[in-house]
């Protein structure tokens, strides 16, 4: 553990091409990864640099509220599964798709996942305390995939001509 500017810093050096800074919003810890070859005076610049939005983040970070533990059990995740189940055949038919799969799984950083090769669509395990609403946004999301594999003009129409208000929903998932 390093400390720029009075800041503790995790560093993490890799194979990669530039410098990656990070805040994880659970305990406004900040993390940098770096390439073998970037000196430490260069990592030293590198966060002072940037100090004063490593400081805002650090604070909106405190302020947010902390996430509830996640309940995985198999109950939680039967219960979600049919929940996926019972909304997925009325959006298979109306985008004229078909998943091979569904399933749950706990997921930290990703509402869903959709493997376009296999048709398996994963759901988070974060979305068994969301609203119908919410869970149907995100199944829509992946189920798009399925017809769109890139997020690009045309996936955001499908997006538009399913859920109309799809923005408004995303912004309410990401707490924005």
């Amino acid at each position: 553990m390093r400390t720029a500017s009075g800041i503790p810093i995790s560093v993490t050096r890799k194979r990669m091409k530039s410098i990656r800074l990070r805040i994880k919003a659970t305990d406004a810890s900040v993390h940098l990864s770096a390439p073998y070859h970037v000196s430490e005076r260069v990592l030293y610049a590198f966060v002072q640099e940037r100090e004063a939005w490593i400081l805002k983040q650090r604070e909106r970070a405190k302020g947010l509220p902390q996430a509830k533990p996640i309940d995985n059990s198999s109950k939680a995740r039967k219960a979600l599964l049919e929940r996926v189940q019972r909304l997925a055949p009325q959006w298979e038919q109306h985008l004229g798709v078909k998943a091979s799969s569904y399933s749950v799984r706990l997921m930290k950083s990703r509402w869903g996942s959709c493997n376009i090769r296999t048709k398996k669509i994963a759901l988070s395990m974060m979305l068994a305390d969301r609203t119908d609403t919410l869970l149907e946004y995100v199944l829509v999301h992946e189920l798009v995939h399925l017809r769109e594999p890139g997020h690009n003009r045309r996936f955001y129409q499908f997006m538009e001509d399913a859920i109309p208000n799809w923005r408004a929903l995303h912004k309410e998932l990401h707490g924005e």
